[in-house]
């Protein structure tokens, strides 16, 4: 009994020094952000801050050395603020350096920045930056190269034993906890991510893997290097979940110009991620996912409707689940599902619309769920109630698994680019037909949007308008196949393409497709070396691996 005291009051006293600390943080913050007496309570704030650094060194962060040397800029003691500028820079691996010297740092640092020192500064940050972005590349191609990337595909001549082999790999390397990548969209721009490998990770057995797109996209920007901070704040349940379930967790980065909502180069990130990742991690192809909060959740359905080639399900936290670079074709939704979480006080999306958009996908058969929380905000992450959510997510990934060769499928887009559903892809449309009558526009009316008043409350306010808009001509597509048969139903295509796996047909029996009610194409399916290559290294997909394409003009 003495002992379980004893034990209970030391543990009373650590969450009370937890608190303490919590407490001194704040107000060292609040002291040097001042404006009333602005120097004398900095000089304050820097005092409390240095206490901390001497009581709790390994509590400090990048931003509580950076706040000392703003601190000592406010009272303009250009030694203190330069030490502690050199010490943030050395947290450098939590926080992109390029903090330390950009524009709002230049303003915020208005004393220091007068000093001789400052030029100097600036070239340690820079060349800081450069040597740990070479790092990291370097880091990134070895792995590469030990792993499924680094396959030499000249040395196997026979293209059904190559298919074999891809198929059956698994000699990855061991990796550490913590990936950090870039990847490039274009000539000129880089992007970068980080992944979070969970303790239970196998090289030999393949694994789950969870993107997770951030919100507020056009406010962001692409730092120098990825951070692990991505995983921290409103992601940390995501964090705590996917290393009980063993699933691993990937953060992209993006900007108000590249991101997965706005334009369609940014929409090319996450999947470049993924196939990066595939080179050196035992990914299990069948089973990644997608999941984000506000215009990261926006996201995930863009990808539902644009590209699900490579995933499993999708997930949305405040969702507005609509394409803003094109049209929203909801039927799309019949080869995926989105779980979707939503607020009854969010004014991003309106409560009444996602019943409606439920009850529209059961009338479609639609593999769409809404799971309603009460009493909170569109910022519902910030909150440790949203932890029941997160869990919720992991429980239903766990029922979740790609089919990338079902005998059925329904396809409709407005852009080529974004013109294949697994087995099949529009390559071109023909606009200039008349839609046939199932190739029909799903839509529906939003009469109520909250929206917050200038006494800061939240209100419902009339409207009139359609849940999704649809800027171009779309073309459509419903096709299945079985024993090697192809039957498939068109409105305003003008080509189209299949693809072929031994998994789907028999390679010793001719294919046969019937386009419209007419046969169109009838021939023995072969291995074809040169696009067998040259579309696995498009995906690095293991699960399904197109060893021909069938170009079909109607």
């Amino acid at each position: 009994m003495k002992s379980s005291i004893f034990i209970l009051f030391f543990i009373l006293c650590g969450l009370v020094t937890a608190q303490n600390y919590e407490e001194k943080f704040h107000l060292a913050d609040s002291l040097v952000y001042a404006e009333a007496d602005s120097i004398a309570n900095a000089k304050k704030g820097y005092q409390l801050y240095t206490e901390l650094y001497k009581e709790i060194p390994e509590k400090i962060t990048f931003w509580n050395l950076y706040d000392l040397a703003y601190a000592a800029n406010k009272f303009n003691d250009s030694e203190k603020g330069f030490y502690w500028l050199e010490k943030t820079l050395s947290h450098y691996q939590e926080e992109d350096a390029a903090y330390l010297i950009d524009a709002d740092a230049q303003k915020e640092l208005y004393n220091l920045v007068k000093s001789p020192q400052w030029k100097d500064f600036e070239q340690k940050v820079q060349t800081r930056i450069k040597n740990h972005v070479a790092e990291i590349k370097k880091n990134q191609r070895k792995l590469i190269e030990k792993g499924l990337g680094g396959i030499d595909f000249k040395k196997s001549k026979n293209s059904k034993a190559l298919y074999q082999k891809l198929r059956s790999y698994k000699d990855y390397p061991e990796i550490p906890s913590e990936i950090f990548g870039f990847i490039t969209l274009n000539d000129t721009l880089e992007d970068n991510y980080f992944a979070r490998i969970p303790s239970g990770y196998q090289p030999d057995q393949p694994s789950k893997v969870l993107f997770f797109l951030n919100g507020a996209v056009r406010y962001q920007k692409i730092p120098s290097y990825p951070t692990t901070n991505l995983e921290e704040g409103w992601q940390r349940f995501y964090k705590k979940c996917a290393e009980k379930h063993n699933v691993i967790m990937v953060y992209p980065n993006c900007d108000k110009q590249f991101n997965w909502m706005l334009g369609d180069e940014g929409f090319a990130i996450v999947p470049k991620i993924l196939q990066e990742l595939k080179k050196f991690i035992n990914i299990d192809d069948n089973q990644v996912y997608v999941a984000g909060h506000s215009n990261g959740a926006t996201g995930s359905f863009s990808y539902a409707m644009k590209n699900p080639n490579p995933f499993a399900s999708f997930y949305g936290m405040n969702t507005q689940p609509k394409v803003y670079t094109g049209g929203t074709f909801l039927k799309n939704l019949s080869n995926r599902s989105f779980y979707n979480i939503s607020t009854d006080e969010d004014y991003y999306f309106p409560p009444n619309a996602n019943d409606s958009l439920v009850i529209l996908a059961e009338k479609l058969q639609l593999d769409f769920s809404d799971h309603r929380y009460h009493g909170f905000p569109h910022w519902f992450p910030q909150f440790d109630a949203s932890e029941k959510a997160v869990k919720g997510i992991f429980k239903d990934l766990f029922q979740q698994e790609r089919n990338p060769l079902s005998s059925k499928i329904y396809w409709e887009c407005d852009d080529v680019n974004n013109g294949k559903i697994d087995w099949l892809a529009i390559t071109e449309m023909d606009t200039l037909q008349p839609k046939t009558s199932w190739h029909n526009e799903v839509n529906f009316n939003i009469d109520k949007w909250l929206s917050y008043n200038e006494n800061d409350s939240l209100v419902a306010k009339k409207v009139n308008q359609k849940a999704f808009d649809f800027p171009r001509k779309s073309a459509a597509v419903k096709a299945n196949f079985e024993d090697n048969r192809f039957d498939i139903k068109t409105s305003r295509v003008g080509e189209l393409s299949i693809y072929v796996s031994p998994e789907m047909v028999s390679m010793k029996k001719p294919i046969l497709i019937y386009v419209n009610g007419k046969k169109v194409y009838e021939a023995m399916s072969n291995y074809d070396r040169k696009f067998l290559i040259k579309n696995f290294k498009k995906y690095y997909d293991r699960k399904v691996i197109w060893v021909e394409e069938i170009q079909i003009e109607l």
